[in-house]
């Protein structure tokens, strides 16, 4: 039986990363449960082994394409 990724999984790996989105990601359930939905899925579906911290930096290395809720908080340069 697969495992389901915790909100509180991700929480635990986002207070583990130096990044700037990730104390905003830490309050929002929302993208917490996405992302560990998204993990979920990426488990089932590839089969690709990824730890769930590796795919969770991935998620902050790319959150400028994710949408605003993700990215809110990413200083543009617009130059």
């Amino acid at each position: 039986m697969l495992s389901i990724t915790s909100i509180q999984e991700i929480a635990e790996v986002l207070t583990g990363i130096n990044h700037p989105l990730a104390p905003i990601w830490i309050q929002n359930d929302i993208i917490k449960k996405n992302i560990a939905i998204s993990f979920d899925y990426w488990l089932e579906d590839t089969g690709i082994p990824i730890t769930l911290a590796e795919f969770v930096e991935q998620y902050l290395a790319h959150a400028e394409y994710l949408g605003e809720m993700f990215s809110t908080g990413i200083e543009r340069d617009h130059g």
